[in-house]
Parts: C-alpha cells; structure tokens; sequence
C-alpha cells in the first residue's frame, strides 16, 4: 500500500506595526508586487495550503485590513500561475488572527499551528523578498525524515532562525500554547524540551550561496536596497557577486 503523503502548510507571518517602515510591510511594492506574493511564491512549490497570518481586524489600520483580503484572494485565484503544489486541501489560502495583537513571532507560532491542516509547516516573515524555494524545499524534507523531528531550522551567522523553519503541528502547536500562556515571547528558548534538528550554515550555503533568504526589511534603507538588489539582478549575470541589503537578526544564539 502506498504510503500517504505528508500534508505541508505554509505560514506568513503578515508583520506587525511595521513602525520602522512606516507603512505595512507586508504590502510593499517589490518588482510590481507586494512583499507577500514574494514570499507566497517561495513557498507555494512546497505546500498543500497557505496561512496569512495576521492581528486581528480591531488592531489593524483600514490599509492592511483591505490590502490583506486583496492579497489573499489575488494568490488563492492565481495559486496553480504562482507553482503552488497540487493538493487535496480546500480552501488554499486561509486568513489566521492572532489572538493577540503585536505579541511577535510566539503568538503568531501559536495561532498558525492551531490553525493549520499540515502535518508539518514552514512558517516564515512576510519580509523576506528573496527566500529560496530550494531552502524550503529542503527543510520540508528533513522535517519528512524518519528522525520526525519537531522543528527543523537553520543557525545562520551563529543565530537560531525560527521564521527559517518548519514545525510538527501535532507537538509544536500545544508548545507554543502553553509559552504564550506562559508570556515567554522569545521564541526559541524553550527548544530543548523538544526534538529540534539544527541546519547549520554550509549545508544552507549549498542551497542559497549568497545568503539572500535571510535578507529582511525592518527599515525603508532596507527596502531602498532590496529595490537595487532587484534592478541589479536583472541587469546582472546570476553568477556575479552581489552586494546584499542588510539584515537583523531575528533569531537566537541560544543553541538547541
């Protein structure tokens, strides 16, 4: 008998206030199209369904709100155009609150792994323009191991990567329940309760040479530079080397 195939979801975490910016980031204009499409596009090859995860309606400016719903239904209608992955899963492309508003990454953890139908999900920031459908790809693989493992993420530059990750949705959505209950917002410090395989920097440099899945925009610099990074690209040959925006780090030196 055939074995059945694991069920993936993906996450977007759609951004907070997005103060440093000014405007929700989520929505920015990159290549003429929103941030969110970009990262849709990452991992739609990947997944059987796709989760915007966002604040609720109360905590958002009307701007968001309506942009969000936009968003949504531009991928779901265009899903096959943009590779999503063939899937028996319906609807496609779901909206997810969080239950609180602005509480970070740990809240958004919970309300996307409570949500989703996957039996595994790659959650990743809605700031990432130039994530790697391969890195994706393979961290869905080695979360799809017989190790099972609960999570799978990369250390990047001495960082843990939580928004660089996929988690078991059967253990990792009661982890993060009971942390945001706990108001512990840091959202790899309590990794060693559970199964975790870290992905360290040269098997991530085979997939993606230059680093660019790491490229996030906390800042309009940062946009302004992915901006030029895009124009480069496209008047560039792919094997020349390219002078990347800035990044912050996200993560955690804590080891796992």
């Amino acid at each position: 008998m055939a074995r059945a195939r694991t069920l993936r979801s993906g996450v977007i975490l759609a951004g907070g206030r997005s103060s440093r910016i000014g405007t929700p980031k989520a929505l920015l204009d990159l290549g003429g199209e929103p941030l969110l499409t970009r990262v849709a596009r990452a991992l739609l090859p990947s997944c059987d369904e796709l989760l915007l995860v966002a604040a609720p309606p109360a905590a958002q400016g009307t701007e968001l709100r309506l942009g969000l719903a936009r968003v949504q239904h531009a991928i779901a209608r265009r899903w096959d155009a943009l590779g999503g992955r063939a899937g028996r899963l319906r609807p496609r492309v779901r909206m997810v609150r969080d239950a609180h508003a602005h509480l970070g990454p740990v809240a958004g953890l919970a309300s996307a792994l409570a949500a989703a139908r996957g039996d595994v999900a790659y959650v990743a920031a809605c700031d990432v323009p130039f994530l790697s459908p391969a890195l994706v790809a393979a961290l869905f693989a080695r979360a799809e191991s017989p190790a099972k493992p609960d999570v799978v993420l990369v250390r990047w530059r001495g960082y843990l990567e939580p928004l660089v990750a996929v988690y078991r949705t059967a253990t990792m959505r009661e982890h993060y329940a009971r942390q945001l209950a706990e108001h512990d917002l840091r959202p790899t410090k309590l990794l060693d309760r559970v199964r975790v395989e870290v992905v360290d920097e040269p098997a991530v440099r085979a997939l993606d040479p230059e680093g660019l899945s790491f490229v996030n925009l906390n800042a309009r610099a940062d946009y302004e530079a992915a901006r030029a990074l895009l124009e480069r690209t496209a008047r560039r040959p792919l094997n020349e080397r390219r002078r990347r925006p800035g990044r912050s780090p996200r993560g955690s030196s804590a080891g796992a």
